[in-house]
């Protein structure tokens, strides 16, 4: 979680921020197999499960995109 005064080091957003998406949305095909396994990457390249959100306050691809 960050802390008030912590911006994150990848979008420098801020706590209560949207944070950038860090590079291009990946494909569906690639979203199910993250699927399939568990996991999915947040939109700074962070692992996270499909409905989670990294260190760094971003949100997986799957949430952000609306697929859950």
């Amino acid at each position: 979680m960050l802390v008030s005064t912590d911006r994150c080091s990848k979008c420098g957003r801020g706590e209560g921020e949207k944070h950038k998406a860090i590079g291009k949305s990946p494909s569906f095909a690639t979203m199910t197999r993250w699927s399939d396994n568990g996991i999915s990457k947040a939109t700074d390249g962070c692992k996270v499960e499909p409905d989670g959100t990294c260190l760094h306050g971003h949100s997986s691809w799957m949430l952000v995109l609306g697929l859950i």
